[in-house]
């Protein structure tokens, strides 16, 4: 009754349900109820394993430079390595060549009988080297059934090979007899994983104690995750309790022990990830990585692979149980609360000199993963439930497709010491019990509510990516357009289909974009979320192409249906409809996800996205839980900062190039195993690269390189090769340049690009000018001018490249005569964005000067002739970034530097039919910002 009278009522009261500006802690927040409880007791993570790690690991320094070998041994060292892994050499064969290598130069007395004892074996090499992951990776043995960790020493020492766990008929080991003979045991599955606290101490840095409360000011930027309000919330020096009726509660060990984590010198806010990927092409096999990133590295560095922690590696061939996932994180979590209070770790000092001895604390900021493996590690039921498909509110499922779920106002919030109350009865509850508190409560035990201060709903991050991107946008693709046959293939060249296509078909994308398939209408493979990112983006002028009249406008009207052709949707296909409720969806996620952000930008991009899900609703579509999940993200924002700082782009990166590694098919977590040290290996080698001294020798680097290059080789594409990326391009500014550029100037004089500048001026004039105004202490003067100054000699100064990165992404320009793509940019002035076409890059360096090179644009202005016929998106053309101009309209030339080069575009050329001329509409490819120049 209740449900059938407000679907009736939606229609009459939909002017009144438009949302208004999420508040920013909903106004239906649930109050918790006073706990009652009259004695505590404290909730102990159960202790860890004794680890046995290598203590010359610990520092992060190589055993050999720590030791203070010659070259003349690490070199050895390293060409062993490379036989080995780049020529395939044998072991014994690699050990005999390392034992006369160092006996011929030892003859040669270039060894110190006083100086440290040198290895002769190819594993000794590797850690004196400090590059055997094995030093670092710990080989658990699990049991197969419930997933108890054991280590290696007490798996020895058992009596019996099944598993302690009370109830659990799983067995840890088997025993077998060696070639001499000896009873060994090995274990039937591993789990391999590497210490938290051992891999923070070669990756410590400073916290960067951003102020607090800063966005309490609705219309600060946030930038980064330290902008959030939650960065300031982590405590340490505070421990769990519950009460004789359940509460649970976090407070202080001693009275003044309780301080924020970033009140620390160095306090460190982590993020944790966990996915699964199939290992094997053959069949399936899940493989589960974890990561750990260190959210105090500025957001350039914090996701290079070599400053993110692969904690461990579930085992396949299938994904943990939740209670499985338990003991997967225990150990993790063990650690987790020793860096709440504080561990001692040798770090460089501020002359990056001396080591001096620091407290470094630590604090899981948040889990962020896909809904699925979000609600997996977390202890939160499915986002199929139907009473807790929402970890943050109390919407049910029947509520996703009503109105009431996208009324952020009437939202019920979930109180986390609630949620944690009922966890900690389900931890010893007996199976039924378990369920029933799931069905009832939402929750399950989770290792992380071990963690004091730990708030399960609250740290539990809703991923922009899979959310968004894989679940909004792709449905409203694949079950409102396609399904419904919005395209449809009658009056041949001229059909809506034929349009569609050819328009993709037409676009000018920058070079880093993957094109799409060229029959995506009845092939729709996007399978990234980076490309249904990339068509969302240019949504707004495709289904402009595909569905107007000859007079430009969109119809309000339905699309033709062929007799053979079968629709299974119900929704309305008024085409003008559909396209005003898409404009909604676009601007939403514009807002939404700007690389910088405010509360005020984000709850505007909120209701938005309520105002699509509603007018959705009105159009009868049957909506899916993202939606509804999906009004979260502006409270989200608010507490974790800007989604480019957090959402999982980079850790679905790492999951693609642990893929691509190389393995020998073994079960029982042997797979699992050299995944994990491929990873490891990169950072031991990356951290040998950081070891060498300045006076190391070309020859050595270059032994380092071959063997970076072989590790590369093995994974086909890891991030190892990174390091050589960075290492072959000079950087200036956030501009990169090829290392070779041409070493003969060219003659600005004779500089031809078929345009000249303002009032006729030159090439020459103009670059005289520009630099000039940038390096106004040269005092530059022309040519033969009898001013006093630099002379600012037009043959002298000037060397072309034919591209420049600026921020990673590749700029070209129409004086390259072998490709023109990436000739069209956006340039920032004042504030605001230009479309332009780059005519010409050009480094300029003045003779005899101290001064940096610098590296400059010729461009050209898009759109100055004032006419250009309106869009369906011009309300909108701002912040979706969407500039329309004519075609060929290009205005004087002009001289920027390289470094106001803003984003790249997608070009997309049109005949416009009232006007029978050709546009070209340019579509922004970054989101940092929305202003646009208008005519």
């Amino acid at each position: 009754m209740n449900g059938n009278s407000e679907q009736g009522n939606q229609g009459r009261n939909q002017r009144e349900c438009t949302p208004n500006r999420p508040p920013e802690q909903p106004l239906g927040a649930r109050q918790p109820i006073p706990p009652s409880d009259i004695t505590y007791s404290e909730i102990k993570v159960p202790a860890g394993p004794e680890l046995d790690l290598d203590p010359e690991f610990a520092t992060g320094i190589p055993p050999t430079f720590a030791l203070g070998e010659i070259p003349a041994v690490r070199m050895p060292y390293l060409q062993a390595v490379i036989n080995n892994i780049v020529h395939h050499q044998s072991v014994t064969a690699t050990n005999n060549n390392l034992d006369m290598t160092l006996n011929i130069i030892q003859s040669t007395g270039a060894l110190s009988d006083t100086g440290p004892r040198t290895v002769q074996t190819l594993a000794s090499a590797k850690r004196r080297l400090g590059i055997d992951p094995d030093a670092c990776i710990i080989q658990y043995a699990i049991c197969p059934r419930c997933w108890k960790h054991h280590t290696p020493a007490e798996m020895n020492s058992f009596e019996s090979p099944f598993c302690s766990t009370s109830n659990c008929p799983g067995q840890i080991y088997e025993e077998y007899k060696n070639t001499q003979g000896q009873l060994k045991r090995c274990a039937i599955k591993i789990l391999p994983q590497v210490s938290l606290i051992e891999s923070l101490r070669r990756m410590v840095r400073h916290s960067r104690n951003s102020p607090e409360h800063q966005n309490n000011d609705t219309s600060f930027m946030m930038m980064d995750m330290s902008d959030g309000s939650i960065w300031h919330e982590l405590k340490t020096g505070i421990k769990r309790e519950q009460g004789n009726l359940g509460h649970v509660r976090d407070v202080s060990w001693s009275e003044g022990s309780e301080k924020k984590l970033t009140d620390h010198r160095f306090g460190l806010h982590l993020t944790v990830n966990l996915d699964w990927f199939g290992a094997f092409s053959g069949h399936p096999h899940s493989t589960g990585p974890w990561y750990i990133s260190i959210n105090d590295l500025s957001r350039d560095v914090r996701f290079l692979q070599m400053w993110v922690i692969c904690g461990g590696v579930t085992p396949g061939p299938t994904e943990p149980t939740t209670d499985q996932l338990v003991n997967v994180m225990e150990p993790m979590v063990h650690e987790v609360t020793q860096l709440k209070e504080g561990i001692k770790m040798e770090i460089f000092d501020e002359s990056n000199e001396d080591l001096v001895t620091e407290t470094v604390y630590a604090d899981v900021n948040c889990t962020n993963c896909d809904t699925p493996g979000a609600r997996k590690i977390s202890g939160l039921a499915g986002h199929s439930s139907d009473l807790h498909c929402c970890a943050w509110c109390y919407c049910t499922l029947l509520k996703v497709n009503q109105w009431s779920g996208y009324i952020v106002e009437n939202f019920v919030m979930r109180q986390d010491y609630d949620m944690l109350k009922q966890k900690f009865y389900s931890k010893d509850a007996p199976i039924p019990q378990q369920s029933t508190i799931l069905k009832n409560h939402g929750v399950r035990f989770s290792a992380f509510d071990w963690i004091p201060g730990w708030r399960p709903s609250r740290q539990t991050v809703l991923d922009f990516m899979h959310c968004i991107y894989l679940g909004v946008v792709a449905f409203f693709w694949t079950r409102v357009l396609f399904a419904a046959h919005m395209f449809p293939g009658a009056n041949g060249v001229n059909s809506a289909k034929q349009c569609f296509e050819d328009a993709i078909n037409s676009i000018q994308w920058p070079s880093h974009i993957t094109r799409f398939p060229k029959n995506l209408r009845e092939n729709q493979s996007l399978k990234k979320a980076d490309e249904w990112r990339r068509l969302l983006t240019v949504t707004p002028v495709l289904l402009w192409i595909a569905w107007r009249n000859p007079d430009d406008t969109i119809p309000d009207t339905e699309p033709a249906v062929s007799p053979n052709e079968r629709i299974t949707t119900t929704h309305s296909r008024c085409c003008l409809s559909l396209y005003k409720a898409v404009l909604f969806l676009c601007v939403a996620v514009r807002l939404l996800a700007t690389k910088k952000n405010s509360v005020d930008q984000a709850n505007a991009g909120q209701t938005y996205f309520a105002h699509y899900c509603l007018a959705l609703l009105a159009l009868g579509v049957e909506l899916t839980v993202n939606h509804h999940l999906a009004m979260h993200f502006s409270w989200m924002i608010k507490i974790y900062g800007p989604v480019y700082s957090w959402w999982l782009f980079a850790f679905e990166r790492f999951n693609g190039l642990l893929e691509k590694v190389k393995n020998n098919s073994h079960d029982g977590g042997r797979v699992e195993l050299t995944i994990l040290q491929n990873w490891v290996q990169t950072h031991l080698l990356y951290e040998y690269l950081l070891a060498l001294p300045d006076d190391a020798s070309d020859y050595e680097r270059s032994l380092v390189d071959r063997i970076i290059k072989a590790e590369a080789s093995k994974s086909r594409g890891s991030a190892m090769t990174e390091i050589t990326i960075f290492r072959s391009e000079i950087s200036n500014d956030r501009i990169s340049i090829p290392k070779r550029i041409s070493k003969k100037s060219i003659d600005l004089h004779a500089l031809n690009l078929h345009a000249l500048g303002p009032n006729g001026k030159d090439v020459y004039t103009l670059l005289l000018r520009h630099c000039q105004t940038f390096w106004p202490e040269l005092n530059l003067q022309r040519e033969l001018s009898a001013e006093d100054g630099i002379s600012f000699v037009g043959s002298r100064v000037a060397r072309r490249v034919v591209y420049v990165r600026k921020d990673g992404l590749r700029y070209g320009a129409m004086s390259n005569k072998r490709t023109d793509l990436d000739t069209f940019a956006f340039i920032e002035r004042n504030g605001v964005r230009i479309p332009v076409r780059l005519e010409d890059l050009l480094v300029i360096q003045i003779p005899k000067s101290n001064q940096k090179p610098h590296v400059c644009a010729i461009v050209r202005w898009i759109g100055l002739t004032e006419g250009v016929p309106c869009m369906p998106w011009d309300l909108y053309a701002t912040v979706l970034g969407i500039y329309t101009s004519f075609a060929n309209d290009l205005g004087p030339l002009e001289i920027i530097s390289a470094s106001d080069i803003d984003c790249p575009l997608a070009l997309i050329p049109v005949s416009h039919f009232t006007t029978q001329r050709n546009l070209w509409i340019s579509v922004s490819f970054d989101h940092v910002r929305e202003l646009l120049h208008v005519i």
